[in-house]
């Protein structure tokens, strides 16, 4: 369900399976129904049965039980699966399209829509706190940050300040906090003192990425792809977790890094942007082709880092040249690792993920080794022991 719209190359589309909602029966009105003498059932006579037999009327019932039970089993919808003998699939009957104007689900036979949900552009449509709710998030720079309100709101959205509002339309906000340098022991993180504490007064030059959310489990049932922690990535490379408070109100700061995930557009006196515009990315990905665990890529327009969702940096990448679109995570080598492949002015580059040995395999080299030095040692320590001659204290 996570839905953001920022350029032509946000335009999604993928296959799902929809399920339609049976519908409540009517509740009958209070009441006795009245039977009327001339509304009197038909007797039921079958040609060539002789309804004053026990045998005969035995055998019909079971006839008409036999027939009931056909015609029901007949009269249900028939649903098309898709299975290994181990697994089931529900075979996909719908597009839902991800687009500028919201989110479209279109029917795959028929072409009709189905259903069509208009979201304001921008940010991160999500449910973050998986209470069932579609919640927004919102994270602006320094350009024009001025002039973005919030939600459902009159607030203006100042730099380095992420707020997230519930409900379409707006019904209520969750949280308001600060995405830029965290200040020591969690201090001063809410109120109009914070948005100016821990940072520098030149904010005109701040861009941020479009936050993103990374699913985590609490031990309860959720919807998929809701429910987890907002990251956010700014151009000076800080990358900041929040997930939610407590009821799924407010926000509990989780970590910050500073990376080397930078970047500027900044613009020429004439007003074009210089040497073309950077995109950076910041997206959830994982390390295995249909793997569960996942990871966080941040890129700029020099480096590249993948980053655990507890904040420790896994590897980083340099770059080749100022990404023009967002790293693709592909398994384009089907070796069963995602690969990157970054699009840049001067070409396409393909960076492929390889197996090296773990650090667990390391220690269990060493582990191994240390026991046969040892049991060497001791080996020849007894063989010494054996051979050498005792000293003999007898009368000669």
């Amino acid at each position: 369900m996570p839905h953001h719209w920022d350029r032509r190359e946000d335009t999604l589309l993928h296959l799902e399976n929809f399920k339609p909602h049976k519908r409540k029966a009517l509740k009958k009105m209070p009441g006795k129904t009245t039977n009327y003498p001339f509304h009197k059932p038909e007797e039921h006579h079958p040609p060539g049965k002789d309804s004053t037999k026990k045998i005969p009327k035995l055998i019909g019932k079971a006839a008409n039980y036999a027939g009931s039970a056909k015609s029901k089993k007949q009269a249900a919808p028939f649903l098309p699966t898709i299975t290994n003998h181990t697994q089931l699939w529900w075979v996909p009957n719908v597009v839902v399209a991800h687009q500028k104007e919201g989110i479209e689900a279109v029917h795959v036979t028929s072409g009709r829509t189905v259903c069509k949900l208009h979201l304001l552009e921008g940010g991160l449509h999500a449910d973050i706190n998986g209470d069932g709710v579609l919640d927004h998030v919102q994270a602006v720079g320094g350009n024009g940050a001025e002039r973005t309100v919030v939600s459902g709101s009159m607030e203006v959205l100042r730099p380095c300040w992420a707020v997230a509002t519930s409900g379409v339309p707006v019904r209520e906000q969750l949280f308001n906090a600060s995405i830029c340098h965290h200040s020591p022991f969690n201090l001063f993180q809410h109120g109009d003192f914070a948005r100016n504490f821990g940072r520098t007064s030149d904010v005109s030059s701040l861009e941020v990425a479009t936050p993103i959310l990374i699913p985590k489990n609490d031990g309860h049932r959720h919807r998929k792809g809701s429910h987890g922690d907002v990251v956010f990535l700014t151009n000076r490379g800080e990358v900041t977790s929040y997930s939610p408070g407590l009821h799924g109100h407010g926000a509990v700061w989780q970590w910050q890094l500073l990376t080397g995930a930078t970047w500027s557009n900044l613009p020429s006196p004439s007003g074009m942007m210089e040497g073309g515009s950077v995109v950076p990315t910041l997206k959830a990905m994982s390390l295995r082709v249909h793997d569960n665990q996942q990871m966080i890529l941040a890129a700029g327009d020099q480096e590249a880092v993948v980053i655990s969702t507890g904040g420790s940096i896994q590897t980083s990448i340099d770059l080749p040249a100022p990404p023009t679109h967002a790293l693709m995570c592909e398994d384009f080598s089907n070796d069963g690792l995602t690969d990157l492949i970054v699009m840049t002015p001067n070409g396409v580059y393909g960076f492929v993920q390889t197996r090296t040995p773990g650090a667990l395999f390391f220690s269990t080299l060493v582990g191994c080794l240390l026991i046969v030095m040892g049991v060497i040692f001791v080996t020849q320590h007894l063989d010494s022991m054996k051979g050498k001659p005792r000293a003999s204290y007898g009368p000669r």
